[in-house]
């Protein structure tokens, strides 16, 4: 934990959050036990207390089918009056969180303080928009929120428009969004949630909802949640392409057991090694690269890169055995190689760091001791565009921009192999996925296999026991 904390004060805060980062933050609060209907209570009232003393005659609050209307249930609760504009149908309701919120907010409305009208084009609500030309009035944005990208569909897009064109003509009209504007919409207040979203955003407040800090940096099931999802319509090799560089005369399971855990993920999966260990393998679901000697050597690399080529990832290093030939061969081929990797095991101990670039396209995954070996400066962190998995207890994932911890996992994991097993896992995400998020998953993904084992069979449990749960960990989460 020493390091994690070092390495946050290292590490400049993000100021700005994209939705796809506050979307990750919200799964893992809920994931730390704060549940999404609490976050979503607390951010309508936070909006309903910016608003309630604002002398208006009307509120009316235009709700979209996501979380986003939500909020603006929750708002329209404790008005405790108003009209509330459902974009969409009760049924298109997207969240339990929202659904539910719905479900009280129509309890209410049958006392009639409330009123709720459900449209499907702006033409619907002309009379809204009649009645509020001469009128004190609040209207609230809650239509879309963080997810809204490029130019708005209808009945969006109108419903804006109309809103500017009120605003115009009466000057007692008072616009809060929620979270973020909708389209161009003219907003006097923007009322925003536990961090900015973008920072050039004008009259923009940001309220605290019971989000907890260690959301942002605790590896947890919204990082899985973000992960490129597998296209039904997809073909072949579309899902990624894991090329495992791995094995020596003495050390032939590793590549195995890498590959094995790829191959969970990945749609193909090659290994390229010495004579010994694909004589040893007899499984089709690899594709073998075979290379004469007892190690990898500076005459494979050629040939190594050749076929690297027709991957998206290299994995290198696992039970590579540590002399002058598996260190030729690795740094020359990290010279020549400028796609994906990620760098294990052997591999890390042999490179010579005082000639090398961490590259923005690879993913280290040391344990302490080989940490060591890479003799990182933490007062020049921004000089490290890797991204690092240190594993121990409690895993650390770092960047020169981002840091996480994962808290996933046992000693069970300090076996032989498991390792090996993360390398795979993570070359298997990362041939989809950035690198950051592809190593916080992979950790995740790999420690929460191992406690599934621990409940199952305490620590007698192996590296291909660990291969079997992950397709479990993924189902769990999906």
């Amino acid at each position: 934990m020493e390091l994690f904390n070092i390495l946050k004060e290292k590490i400049k805060e993000k100021e700005v959050v994209t939705p796809k980062e506050m979307a990750i933050i919200d799964d893992n609060a809920e994931f730390l036990g704060i549940p999404k209907i609490l976050l979503m209570e607390n951010a309508g009232k936070v909006v309903y207390e910016e608003i309630k003393d604002i002398e208006a005659e009307e509120y009316v609050i235009f709700c979209g089918t996501g979380n986003n209307g939500g909020d603006g249930f929750v708002v329209a609760r404790h008005l405790g009056k108003g009209e509330v504009v459902l974009i969409g149908k009760e049924g298109e309701i997207k969240t339990y969180e929202a659904r539910e919120n719905f479900k009280i907010l129509k309890n209410l409305a049958e006392f009639g303080n409330i009123k709720i009208r459900e449209i499907r084009i702006a033409e619907e609500v002309e009379d809204i928009f009649e009645r509020l030309k001469d009128k004190k009035a609040v209207v609230v944005d809650a239509m879309i929120g963080t997810g809204v990208k490029g130019e708005l569909r209808e009945p969006f897009k109108t419903i804006v428009n109309k809103i500017n064109e009120l605003k115009k003509i009466n000057k007692d009209l008072f616009v809060v969004s929620v979270d973020v504007e909708t389209g161009n919409l003219e907003s006097d207040l923007t009322i925003t949630f536990y961090k900015r979203k973008t920072i050039n955003k004008e009259n923009a407040i940001v309220k605290e909802i019971g989000i907890p800090k260690e959301a942002e940096y605790v590896v947890g099931w919204g990082d899985l949640k973000a992960l490129r999802k597998r296209d039904s319509r997809s073909h072949k090799g579309q899902n990624g392409k894991v090329l495992i560089i791995g094995g020596s005369r003495d050390f032939f399971g590793a590549p195995i057991l890498a590959g094995l855990a790829a191959s969970k993920i990945a749609d193909l999966v090659g290994i390229l090694s010495v004579d010994d260990v694909v004589d040893k393998l007899n499984n089709p679901e690899f594709i073998m690269y075979r290379v004469e000697g007892d190690y990898l050597s500076s005459k494979h690399v050629d040939y190594a890169l050749d076929v690297a080529k027709k991957y998206d990832v290299v994995v290198l290093g696992n039970g590579f055995g540590v002399n002058d030939e598996t260190k030729a061969f690795v740094n020359e081929f990290l010279l020549k190689y400028d796609k994906k990797a990620v760098i294990d095991a052997d591999a890390i101990k042999v490179i010579d760091y005082n000639n090398f670039k961490f590259s923005e396209n690879y993913v280290f995954t040391p344990h302490r001791k080989e940490f060591e070996y890479m003799n990182i400066d933490l007062n020049n962190i921004e000089e490290i565009k890797s991204t690092i998995v240190l594993k121990g207890k409690y895993d650390i994932i770092f960047n020169a921009n981002n840091v996480k911890i994962n808290k996933t996992g046992n000693a069970g994991l300090t076996k032989g192999g498991t390792g090996d097993v993360l390398a795979g896992l993570i070359g298997a995400l990362f041939a989809v996925n950035d690198a950051f998020i592809s190593a916080c998953c992979g950790a995740f993904i790999n420690g929460y296999a191992g406690d599934l084992l621990l409940k199952e069979k305490g620590y007698c449990f192996t590296p291909l026991d660990l291969i079997e749960k992950i397709p479990n960990v993924l189902k769990i989460f999906e």
